[in-house]
């Protein structure tokens, strides 16, 4: 069953989550668990414990890990002179 972007479910109350399983974060951004694990051990991703065993992650705070890399082709040309 495929996990829906976090940013377009709501809940009952119709709120928007603001943090994530890892493995919602995965699924989202084509990632292992293993990898996000990592990434919060090295301080890179901030992360909550949300009960005993439960990690959740910020959607804001993957985002800012997770950010596009520019591309040749989405750069403006330069004119020459």
């Amino acid at each position: 069953m495929p996990i829906e972007e976090p940013s377009m479910t709501m809940s009952a109350a119709g709120v928007r989550p603001e943090f994530v399983s890892l493995q919602e974060a995965a699924a989202l951004y084509s990632v292992s668990v293993d990898l996000l694990r990592q990434r919060i051990a090295a301080g890179e991703l901030p992360a909550v414990h949300a009960g005993r065993r439960l990690i959740r992650v910020r959607l804001e705070d993957l985002r800012r890990v997770f950010r596009p890399v520019p591309s040749v082709y989405t750069r403006p040309r330069r004119r020459a002179s």
